[in-house]
């Protein structure tokens, strides 16, 4: 234990710093100019810098180009992706903002060290599902929890957009993306501390005349490791001038002109049972749903694009082009 110092050694040593004999010590001189001050929130530390922000917006908006891409041959309709906001905020603040129940998807970022969640709403799940399932894309007037089978068809959507997401970070990291889990409840996911802050990746699905939303979330912690390379990727961003993008434009154009796609002439359809079609044989007549008079359906690819009327051109069937339809 230290000595305790009696009045007469503290009167002594006050006494002795009034007469100069013992310096104060100062501070140095330069020290308040060496001293560098940032704001810092405990309760949202590791903020993203707006060059970061900059980077990841250019490329989730890349990856938002890849699923509209990706998506209308699949579905057998337009589909449109916007990326509506990229937000930073806790854990928790993510979790509670999302519905119940809806489609989560728990995503191993791998050769980054940790998972993200991707988020499907209702409103674009069953719409996909119906599509893939053969209907028109029909929303749920209230939405339940996916079976068994719609699992499995929402886990291979899954699969496909995270294929995108590779593609469009390719130029900066090479993912291994994979579908750790699936749920329903979003309470029960729990990927990193409450506390924890996110990038949260907001987009709007616009699934022929249906809407839905995705949502993306990556803690910090999973990004860390790149985004210094992400806001120097701002850098190197090449934009075309007018005229390469007038050229590029032709050449697409070009290249649009001589794709092939099948047309046919839809005369009608009929409805028949099972054991009808098995009994089928050669010189047998099927009465179409239609008469002779009635439209004939042109489809471009399987979808209904014109309406038209038959007839004969020379020693060949024909159909003359009416007005424009839609699916």
């Amino acid at each position: 234990m230290a000595d305790i110092l009696s009045q007469e050694e503290v009167d002594l040593l006050l006494s002795a710093v009034s007469d100069g004999d013992i310096a104060r010590a100062e501070k140095p001189a330069d020290s308040d100019r060496d001293m560098h001050m940032i704001a810092y929130d405990f309760r949202r530390p590791e903020r993203v810098s707006k060059e970061q922000l900059k980077g990841l917006q250019s490329l989730f908006e890349a990856f938002a180009r890849e699923v509209s891409i990706l998506f209308p041959p699949y579905l057998r309709t337009i589909v449109r992706v916007d990326l509506t906001s990229i937000d930073q905020l806790t854990y928790d603040e993510f979790i509670l903002s999302v519905a119940r129940p809806t489609a989560l998807s728990i995503i191993d970022m791998s050769p980054l060290e940790g998972t993200a969640v991707l988020e499907l709403s209702p409103s674009m799940v069953f719409p996909i599902v119906d599509r893939v399932l053969g209907g028109r894309g029909t929303a749920l007037a209230e939405p339940r929890e996916l079976t068994e089978i719609e699992n499995r068809i929402v886990q291979r959507i899954v699969t496909m957009i995270l294929d995108s997401l590779k593609r469009s970070w390719e130029q900066l990291i090479e993912f291994d993306l994979s579908v750790m889990q699936q749920e329903s409840d979003p309470l029960i996911v729990q990927i990193v501390a409450g506390s924890e802050m996110v990038v949260l990746v907001g987009y709007e699905i616009h699934i022929g005349e249906t809407v839905g939303t995705m949502n993306f979330c990556i803690p910090l912690l999973v990004l860390n490791p790149v985004l210094d390379q992400i806001s120097q990727q701002v850098h190197y961003i090449r934009r075309m001038s007018p005229e390469q993008t007038r050229l590029t434009q032709e050449v697409l154009m070009r290249t649009l002109v001589k794709a092939v796609s099948p047309v046919d002439a839809v005369l009608g359809t009929v409805k028949l049972t099972l054991n009808d079609i098995n009994q089928l044989q050669e010189g047998d007549i099927i009465t179409l749903d239609t008469s002779i008079h009635d439209p004939v359906s042109i489809t471009v690819g399987g979808i209904p694009q014109f309406i038209a009327k038959r007839g004969r051109r020379r020693e060949q069937s024909a159909t003359q082009l009416l007005a424009f339809t839609v699916e």
